[in-house]
């Protein structure tokens, strides 16, 4: 009888080793599968081009293919919102942006938060500079903020996000009367700028610097803490004395329930593909700057800026409340 206890006793124990095992080395062989970065945005777009880029330069760096999946809609939200309820799979990677987490909660009821997600690493920052045609009064910020005269109009690619936000502040701040002018996309704005149909549109330098170089549009300030490298002459709102942030910045998010050891793995496939050649070299081409922020960074950048940006939706009538 004693022997036949004994016996079950260390089949037993063989039996939780080998689960432990084979549980242990799930997470060891991650990825064991395709990969797949959601973007909540349709195809063409910078989001959009970022993730391919890096998409193929973490492919190199893994034995896993990793592929790109487009759904767009509600300002970033409904992707945002089905990869927060799904199924925990670290093989599933969000694509997502500041203004996801920051603006639209503010704007409409959501199905989700930070919390629903761990963050995994920051990817880009892109500057909103504010522009002028070139053949406005204002030369300088200095000019604009001076000129206390009619109304102006200020052009941006959708009512509540930053770039009308960024404008919105500003002009608010500095006692000037504007009317707001959405326009379906970044590109029709700038186009109502050049032709003479709006004062002001607020931009990404990739999107216009083709028409400054060409001298038919002039930059006045950056919206950002700091000055852009790319236009080290171009003063900051913050210099002038309006201290706002509304620079767009993006990252990467998997489920809460990821373990350390696949969000590790996770991130250091991230990492490695950052520093590969070709995707700088895109970043390069495409006017992005890097902007790699850890995990916790991502969680503390958002709460903070989440209060900013509220504040400054609320001024302007646009809170769901």
């Amino acid at each position: 009888m004693n022997k036949k206890f004994i016996l079950l006793l260390v089949v037993l124990i063989i039996s939780l080793f080998g689960c432990s095992s084979n549980s242990s080395s799930s997470n060891d062989d991650f990825p064991s599968k395709t990969i797949e970065i959601t973007v909540p945005w349709s195809a063409g777009g910078s989001s959009d081009q970022t993730a391919r880029a890096l998409a193929e330069a973490m492919s190199d760096v893994t034995d896993q293919n990793v592929v790109v999946v487009n759904k767009e809609g509600a300002g970033g939200t409904i992707a945002t919102s089905e990869m927060a309820t799904q199924q925990p799979d670290a093989h599933k990677i969000l694509f997502d942006a500041v203004g996801v987490f920051t603006t639209q909660p503010h704007m409409q009821d959501v199905q989700y938060s930070i919390d629903d997600f761990r963050p995994v690493k920051g990817l880009t920052y892109e500057p909103i500079v504010l522009l002028v045609n070139s053949d406005s009064p204002w030369e300088t910020l200095d000019d604009l903020i001076a000129d206390k005269g009619e109304r102006i109009t200020y052009a941006h690619s959708g009512a509540g996000g930053l770039p009308d936000l960024a404008q919105a502040a500003f002009l608010d701040q500095a006692g000037i009367e504007a009317e707001s002018v959405a326009y379906e996309g970044q590109n029709p704005a700038v186009s109502a700028l050049l032709g003479g149909h709006v004062d002001t549109v607020a931009a990404h330098p990739g999107a216009i610097m083709q028409h400054v170089d060409s001298g038919d549009l002039r930059i006045l300030g950056v919206f950002s803490p700091e000055r852009y490298e790319d236009l080290p002459d171009v003063p900051t709102f913050k210099e002038k004395g309006f201290p706002i942030d509304m620079s767009v910045w993006k990252f990467l998010l998997v489920s809460k329930e990821t373990s350390d050891k696949e969000l590790n793995k996770l991130t250091e496939i991230v990492e490695k593909a950052m520093e590969s050649q070709k995707y700088k070299d895109f970043l390069k081409t495409a006017n992005l700057t890097p902007e790699e922020i850890s995990g916790e960074e991502i969680s503390e950048r958002l709460e903070k800026q989440y209060k900013e940006h509220g504040d400054v939706i609320d001024k302007m009538g646009l809170s769901k409340k």
